[in-house]
């Protein structure tokens, strides 16, 4: 490279260091570059580059190097408890002193391991102990309380022996027990006729809760339900959910009873601060008004914003309390003496005249709905706003939080600005009942009102806006309040104000009929009844009964009588004496077939009776082969037919068993003899073929007797009389044919019969052929005197026999078992 490469590149290099800024530049001599030539080798050069960089980056952070240093030559090793260094041997005051500090450290970490321990050992023994106190607990609470912790007590000891006929405890609570109570005495003068007129369960429950219930809340719930139903009678033929949407009583008498308790309410305020609300003159709504307001804004800060206030009396919460009280007149009085609105004046003293006036004076109306919509809805006084939305039942999306305190006065609110019709004036939105319906139930619905901790007033809000049927179906949800909620359901629908499904018990508890309203909904009032007394009808059947009786007019999904479906129900789960003595009654001492007393016979109807019941239970009974039950249950109907049907078809069954004790044959005497004391007085009334078939078990009863007491004798002559056996071969033809005649069950026992007369006469064949007789075995001896034969002469006489049920055997048209006709075949051969 030349001397004019290299100048050329200095100046390409000179030109790229140029900055853009006017700034001084400064121009070094050959010496001066020399010298920062020199500086740069010595630092990059001299030892300790790893000083000079920490000190220059501290430098830069404002660090105070000099001071720094001294403070770290100031700084000495602190004492403490860490490994020494080892010193040599020869230091012997340093070893010592190593020594030492080394018996101090090993204490010291004894000591704290010690503690540690211990502190551990005392936690786990007082834990221990804690748990002890614990189980010693539990254990005490299932022996029971002692007897020094309640001295006044005495203690009772249970008895160890059974009752001969233990009755089980009642699982009727005391509430449930005064419900209980409340029904039969309902059912009673129902059924009596009494007064003309069946008495109102509301107003019983109601006043049942105030007199013996302590939980005020149930009280008030029947309260707002009584207030409620306090609407004209209707009758069955009325659909209540089409009557109720379509009526603007329930509406009304909601108002009147949220009005009712808001003057309550006024009157317990007022009487907190009488020397304030200078209370005085007539004892009226007008003055209750004017002195609870004078409570109410008492204080300067409570009149802000609100408007028309003469004298630290604002004239719009007298008008808004007055109407809140239910007292229009007292309302037009406070717009008259303070002279403001006379639109709203004349159309309030319009409205206090009629309702006709309404209607007649539309022109008046729009005015104030115009003035409502362009100039109230940003008014600062929400009393003024809401006395417009009141009168003129409009703007329901306006909550008027402002004087909203509870919700009561929300839903007085919403029940005042309702309306029953669908008109829509002047484009302002009006609410309609079943819209106020909706908001309650879907929109706002539980978790709004909380309703899980307060069902009462979820309840009472339901209630109020007419959905009883959700109301009482949300009370039912809990076992606390089921029994009310039962009882409340039963007693609007004695007065036919309860919408139940059209389609029978076979419905959810809570359904939704396709033509009805919507949010209205229909309450299974059979269900919940039958799921309310299966809880304790096998301890308590006559409560059970007498529930069963307020479902009469219903009917099961069979067409059946619901009533009789659940009793029908109830005596097949326990049918014994004594709860047929409870439905039934007992026989009568002179006419064994008929009953008197019983709780059925206090039910008069032109439907059904007692036989009725007692017939459609055996036939039940019978179905599930039960028929030594269904029997009972048949003798009490007077169905005989049935009776000798399953008498026979037991008969047929035990007829050839030896009689135990306790047996079912045993059993069947005391039945045997009842029927033949019923058939003597109606012989008539049962087929022939039955009688017939029945008479000849009852023989073959006593012939198994006979037989098995070793009585043969008298065992054949009741065979012979019969005609069921041949005597000889000659008379195989006419015994078949008689057993033709006879039903089913006698062939049934035929293999029985035939097996017992072949080993009777086998037997008696081995008797005369040894020569041996016994006092008992009398048969030969008639046999060889009556006919005047020889002993052979007898014995082959007992063989024909022999031959002629052999031959019988063979010759019946139906199918005899296989084992029965080989044993008769091996017998005979045996006589041969």
């Amino acid at each position: 490279m030349d001397l004019q490469d290299l100048l050329q590149q200095a100046q390409r290099l000179n030109n790229r260091t140029k900055m853009d800024a006017e700034l001084p530049r400064v121009e070094r001599t050959i010496s001066q570059v020399l010298q920062a030539t020199q500086e740069l080798h010595s630092r990059v050069t001299q030892t300790g580059t790893n000083d000079l960089q920490a000190h220059t980056l501290l430098g830069s952070k404002g660090v105070d190097l000099p001071k720094l240093t001294q403070k770290l030559e100031s700084l000495s090793a602190r004492k403490s408890f860490e490994p020494l260094d080892p010193v040599t041997d020869a230091d012997v005051k340093g070893y010592l002193k190593n020594e030492r500090e080394n018996a101090i450290l090993s204490v010291i970490d004894e000591t704290n391991r010690g503690i540690f321990d211990s502190v551990e050992r005392s936690k786990w023994r007082c834990i221990y102990a804690e748990w002890g106190r614990e189980k010693e607990r539990l254990l005490n609470s299932l022996v029971g309380p002692k007897q020094e912790d309640f001295p006044d007590v005495l203690r009772q000891t249970v008895s160890s022996v059974l009752h001969e006929n233990p009755t089980p405890k009642s699982r009727l609570t005391n509430i449930e027990l005064l419900y209980a109570k409340q029904i039969n005495k309902y059912n009673h003068t129902h059924m009596s006729g009494v007064g003309g007129h069946r008495p109102n369960l509301i107003t019983k429950f109601t006043k049942l809760a105030r007199k013996k219930f302590p939980d005020e809340l149930v009280h008030e719930m029947w309260s707002v339900l009584e207030y409620m139903a306090g609407v004209a009678p209707l009758t069955r033929n009325v659909d209540p959910i089409k009557n109720r949407q379509t009526t603007p009583q329930f509406v009304q008498q909601a108002r009147t009873y949220l009005e009712r308790r808001y003057r309550q309410y006024m009157n317990t305020v007022i009487k907190q601060n009488l020397s304030i609300a200078e209370r005085g003159g007539i004892p009226n709504i007008y003055n209750m008004v004017s002195s609870f307001v004078g409570v109410t804004f008492q204080l300067p800060q409570t009149l802000i914003g609100l408007l028309d206030v003469d004298n630290a009396r604002p004239l719009w919460p007298l008008v808004y309390y007055s109407l809140r009280s239910g007292d229009l007149s007292a309302a037009v009085q406070f717009l008259k003496e303070a002279g403001m609105c006379p639109e709203l004046l004349k159309y309030m003293i319009l409205l206090e005249r009629g309702d006709e006036a309404e209607k007649s004076n539309s022109k008046l109306v729009g005015q104030l709905k115009l003035e409502y919509n362009n100039k109230l809805r940003l008014c600062s006084d929400p009393f003024k706003k809401a006395v417009y939305a009141i009168i003129l039942a409009c703007d329901p999306h306006d909550s008027h939080a402002e004087i909203m305190h509870s919700i009561d006065d929300f839903l007085w609110m919403q029940l005042s600005i309702l309306r029953t019709d669908d008109r829509r004036d002047y484009n302002i939105e009006q609410l309609t009942y079943s819209g106020l319906q909706s908001m309650i139930l879907d929109k706002y619905g539980e978790n709004y009102f909380n309703a899980r901790e307060k069902a009462e007033l979820y309840f009472q809000v339901l209630a109020l806006t007419g959905q009883f049927e959700s109301a009482i179906e949300f009370l039912a949800r809990t076992e606390t309040n089921r029994p009310h909620a039962v009882h409340m359901a039963i007693a609007l629908h004695e007065l036919c104000l309860l919408g139940v499904p059209n389609s029978g018990v076979q419905q959810p508890l809570l359904c939704v009929e396709p033509e009805d309203p919507k949010p209205m909904k229909r309450l299974n009032l059979a269900r919940l009844i039958i799921m309310y007394a299966k809880c304790f009808e096998q301890t308590d059947p006559n409560e059970a009964i007498q529930y069963y009786y307020l479902l009469r007019h219903f009917k099961s999904s069979d067409g059946r009588n619901l009533m009789l479906t659940c009793m029908c129900d109830l005596l097949i789960e326990n049918c014994d004496e004594d709860m047929l003595q409870l439905v039934f009654g007992v026989p009568d001492e002179n006419d064994s077939s008929h009953y008197s007393g019983g709780v059925f016979s206090q039910f008069p109807t032109m439907d059904f009776d007692k036989c009725f019941l007692a017939g459609m239970v055996g036939d039940e009974l019978a179905n599930r082969s039960n028929f030594e039950t269904a029997i009972k249950l048949y003798f009490i109907a007077g169905h005989l037919d049935k009776t000798l049907r399953l008498i026979s078809s037991l008969l047929a069954q035990v007829v050839h068993q030896k009689t135990r004790e306790g047996s079912l044959r045993q059993r069947l005497f005391e039945i045997i003899e009842r029927m033949n004391n019923a058939l003597g007085v109606r012989k008539m009334d049962v087929d022939a073929q039955s009688v017939v078939t029945y008479q000849l078990l009852t023989q073959l009863l006593q012939f198994f007797d006979y037989y098995h007491e070793d009585e043969p004798r008298l065992a054949l002559e009741i065979l012979v009389n019969n005609r069921l056996t041949p005597i000889s071969s000659s008379d195989v033809d006419e015994c078949v044919k008689n057993l033709k005649r006879m039903g089913p069950e006698v062939i049934k026992v035929l293999p029985d019969v035939l097996l017992a007369a072949m080993n009777i006469i086998y037997s008696e064949y081995q008797s005369l052929r040894s020569g041996s007789t016994s006092s008992n075995n009398n048969t030969t001896l008639t046999i060889i005197d009556d006919s005047g034969l020889g002993k052979e002469a007898a014995l082959c006489h007992l063989r024909d026999r022999a031959k002629a049920l052999t031959n019988m055997a063979a010759t019946v048209p139906y199918r005899m078992p296989a084992d029965t006709n080989k044993r008769l075949v091996q017998i005979e051969i045996l006589m041969h």
